[in-house]
């Protein structure tokens, strides 16, 4: 992942396995500086408390007295080093997690979404799910999806952009299967369309698996507002849920602007039940539910304060291929 902004790197201390104590938050830059320059994963921007939390189930998992000793653990064990990472980087999730959300999308959102294409002979639609962990996320949307072009009986030429800053997530999410656990929230009907089960597992049917693409994207990046295996924005629905919450107020404000650029003029985002619109973005949204975080861009609105994230591969689409704001 590529870096945004190298961390300060002050001598060590010496602090309990707890954290407690002065000089825990440079204990913590220290460690966050070496998974950096040696994984790539940049926490920069994401809350302290959160990144301290993970970082002491790792000393305590390991027996560990000090951040220091933590580090220099971590300097000569890879595998521990990956452990780390793991527990750095948020893969909380599930399939339908939050149903109320997923039903008001199928039951209002997507059929809305697919009649409108289906009057203006339009026949893409195109999704991201930012932070999509293990990709039960961007599945339940292919499910509802499936299910809703199959009774419906709609020509759609679906892509759901899956992203995450973690390798081995993505990889989980490429092979498609997942244990009972994951899947409480399923309604049995859609968990006999959706699934081939395996043993103990489920499937995703190759049918709605082919509908996401799996890949690598920093939220932080500033040089791209959209994924780059998407090639340009204009999502007509966008989900990044649960995400905002673990970030600083101005890297909020800077993914916030990311979102509304990445949405077609017309288009859904959906936040986690407990996030907003952050403050520089929020008069270019409205509100398009009161039972969940979902808003809608606009077909004309104007823009947010620019953060200066838009960079070259957007800049460089054709106009035709850009929403006006």
């Amino acid at each position: 992942m590529p870096s945004r902004k190298k961390s300060s790197k002050p001598g060590n201390k010496s602090l309990g396995a707890n954290g407690s104590g002065s000089g825990s938050t440079t204990g913590i830059s220290d460690i966050l500086e070496h998974v950096r320059s040696a994984r790539g994963f940049d926490a920069v921007g994401y809350c302290t408390a959160v990144m301290e939390t993970r970082v002491q189930s790792r000393l305590s998992a390991t027996g560990k007295n000090s951040y220091g000793d933590y580090l220099r653990f971590i300097e000569t064990s890879p595998v521990e080093l990956d452990f780390l990472v793991e527990a750095l980087t948020i893969k909380v999730s599930s399939f339908f997690r939050d149903p109320l959300a997923f039903e008001y999308l199928g039951e209002c959102i997507l059929p809305a979404l697919l009649a409108e294409k289906a009057a203006s002979s339009d026949r893409t639609l195109r999704v991201w799910s930012a932070g999509c962990a293990n990709g039960e996320e961007p599945y339940s949307v292919a499910i509802l999806l499936h299910d809703l072009t199959r009774r419906d009986n709609h020509r759609m030429d679906t892509t759901i952009f899956a992203t995450d800053i973690d390798e081995k997530a993505l990889a989980n999410g490429r092979e498609a299967i997942y244990s009972a656990a994951s899947l409480a929230n399923v309604r049995r009907g859609l968990l006999e369309t959706s699934f081939e089960r395996q043993g103990e597992y489920f499937h995703v049917l190759p049918a709605i698996a082919r509908m996401v693409r799996f890949s690598v994207h920093d939220m932080l990046d500033r040089r791209t507002a959209s994924p780059a295996e998407s090639v340009f924005g204009t999502f007509d629905l966008i989900l990044c849920r649960n995400l905002l919450i673990y970030f600083q107020r101005d890297c909020q404000d800077v993914i916030c602007e990311k979102l509304y650029r990445s949405l077609a003029a017309g288009g859904y985002l959906l936040l986690g039940r407990a996030e907003s619109i952050a403050e520089p973005c929020q008069a270019s949204f409205r509100r398009a539910s009161d039972c969940c975080s979902i808003y809608q861009r606009p077909i004309r609105s104007g823009k947010p304060a620019a953060t200066g994230v838009v960079g070259e591969q957007q800049s460089a689409v054709p106009q035709s291929k850009r929403d006006a704001p």
